[in-house]
This record gives structure tokens, sequence and C-alpha cells, in this order.
């Protein structure tokens, strides 16, 4: 491993990727970074005032380090016009880095890395370009409403601080978060379930988000597909108050993430906001 200085271009792609809830493990990985190292940033750039969320924008190296970092840049993957031109057209959609690498894999034999269509986006916006706008978040983590019900206390809660380590790990399927989305006129209602290796997402539809409602749905899941649960995770919302009985219904271990912390869901956070 090359030994480097972080640069402003990496904690943009960190920034993003937290933002989706990966792992530090994968973004290290990604990055050519000991987890270690992406650790001490996060906590380095991590002020009490942003409620646990990491901004790159707060670092103050970009300009000293553009020059000296000129020549690493180089080792990165080049991208060719036609490349450009179909990331393009997927960003005008507001397609996460992560989905244009594999559509550009499936329909087009085109390899391009998520890191470095990460790095493209922020070289535009170096250049006074508005590519990064086009990103699904754009720099701004997905944030739920919470009421004042939401708050209430759930028996026999389980945290996420207890959960395996190997579900952060993104190497096995069954490792699932979950949520509810309720539609703008609050007559409609969806919960939806999220693979964290696979990012396969479900998605059913409601008729409210009560906690009978929410186990009555897990069974139509359970006996519709052919998931393996392992884990689940979800928010401190009233309408998991039944999650014993699903896991029982999975057989799946059921935990709790922190309060007032998205990154604990990033990816189902990120698929609730496409929907």
């Amino acid at each position: 491993m090359i030994y480097r200085h972080l640069n402003e271009k990496d904690r943009f792609y960190i920034e993003q990727r937290l933002s989706e809830g990966d792992s530090l493990r994968s973004i290290a990985r990604a990055l050519g970074f000991s987890p270690s190292t992406i650790s001490r940033e996060i906590k380095r750039h991590t002020p009490i005032d942003f409620k646990g969320l990491y901004c790159h924008r707060l670092t103050s190296r970009c300009a000293q380090e553009k020059r000296a970092n000129a020549k690493q840049g180089q080792a990165f993957q080049q991208i060719s016009e036609e490349e450009k031109m179909l990331i393009h057209q997927r960003l005008s959609t507001h397609t996460s880095p992560d989905v244009i690498s594999q559509e550009l894999i499936r329909e087009h034999n085109i390899q391009v890395s998520e890191s470095t269509i990460y790095r493209y986006i922020y070289d535009d916006r170096e250049r006074g370009g508005e590519l990064y706008k086009n990103l699904p978040h754009s720099g701004k983590p997905y944030k739920k409403k919470v009421s004042r019900g939401d708050q209430t206390k759930i028996p026999n809660r389980v945290g996420i601080e207890q959960r395996p380590a190997i579900a952060d790990e993104k190497t096995e399927f069954g490792h699932f978060e979950i949520d509810t989305v309720v539609g703008r006129d609050h007559q409609s209602y969806l919960l939806t379930l999220v693979d964290k290796a696979n990012k396969m997402c479900c998605i059913r539809k409601m008729p409210n988000k009560q906690a009978k409602t929410v186990i009555n749905t897990f069974m139509n899941v359970v006996g519709s597909t052919f998931f393996d649960f392992k884990t689940i995770t979800s928010d401190n919302g009233t309408e998991f108050a039944g999650h014993e009985a699903i896991s029982k219904i999975t057989e799946a271990d059921f935990y709790f993430a922190r309060p007032y912390r998205s990154c604990d869901r990033g990816l189902n956070g990120h698929c609730c906001e496409k929907l």
C-alpha cells in the first residue's frame, strides 16, 4: 500500500459513502487506506454541532494539497469522453455513482469504478461545475422526521452497539436495514427492507404503520421471498415495537439504531429518498 495523506477528493468520497450507510472498512478498502485512518479522519472532522455528521467542507487542506497530489491523481482511472457522456446522462436522473458503475458494466461492458466517478464529480465541482448537485443526497444526509409518538420507549430494545461486526462488512447476505415511508397525504404507507450486502430492496405497501400491521407485513415478506434473515436494524419508531414477534417470524436478531444517527441506517435512508 502506497503511503499518502487523505486529500480533499478522498474526504468528499468519504462524506458521500457515509451518507449512504457504507462501513468504514469498505470505504477504506476503496480508497486504499486502513480502517483506522478513516476512523481518525471522521473523528477529527465531525464537530458536535453537526450531530455526528462528517462534513468534508470543514477541512482546510485542499489548496495546500492540490499541487502535492497532482501526480497521485494520474494513478486513478481516466474517463473517456464516451464514459463521461454516459455518466452525465445518469447523473441527470439523480442516479448514485454505485448504481452508475453497475449499469455501465451491465449495459455497455464499460468498467468505471464508483470511486472514480466520485473523483470525476469532485474535479468538475472544483472547476465550477454542478454535477455534484445531481447526487441523490447532494451532500445532505437523509433525515427522517421523528414525532413525539416515535420517542416512546420500546420494550426489550437491543441497540445497534450489540449487532455483530460482520453486518457492517457487507460480505454476507441477510443483514437488513428497514424503515417505513409515509405518503404526503398520510393515507399510504410503505415498509422498506434493504440487504446491506447486495443492496437489494424489498418494498411492501401497508394500510397503516401500526406495530401489528408491520408484523403482518413481515409475515407476507417471509412467505413470498427467499430471504435468509440474519439481522434486522430499524430506527426507534413505535411501529417496530413488535420487534420480538418479527424476530420469531424471520429467525433473525433485531437491533435498533442510535437516536438521531442517520448513518446507522444510511443505506435504507438512501433507498427511501429515491421513492
